[in-house]
């Protein structure tokens, strides 16, 4: 396949990318870790600062940002490319 511009492809996969690989790796604690203490793969990180607002354990505050994957923006997840070209060769 070809794609006559890279660079858009490129931003538009690459925060998705990255929130798979911290969602993999639990983004800082073991995801098995991060079960055991109540927390989902799903965590992100603006979830905990509203934990810390609510209550004031700073430990289950600590542990909940060990666990969660920052934000993405979702205008940033969705960008399209302009155009994209499939070359299919026998």
């Amino acid at each position: 396949a070809s794609f006559s511009n890279t660079s858009s492809m490129f931003r538009a996969v690459a925060p998705l990318a990255l929130v798979l690989l911290l969602v993999r790796t639990g983004g800082g604690t073991a995801i098995s870790g991060c079960r055991e203490l109540g927390f989902t793969e799903t965590l992100v990180c603006s979830k905990c600062d509203r934990l810390a607002e609510a209550v004031k354990d700073e430990e289950l505050v600590k542990e909940c940002r060990s666990c969660c994957t920052q934000d993405v923006d979702d205008s940033e997840a969705m960008a399209k490319a302009a155009k994209a070209t499939l070359e299919i060769c026998n």
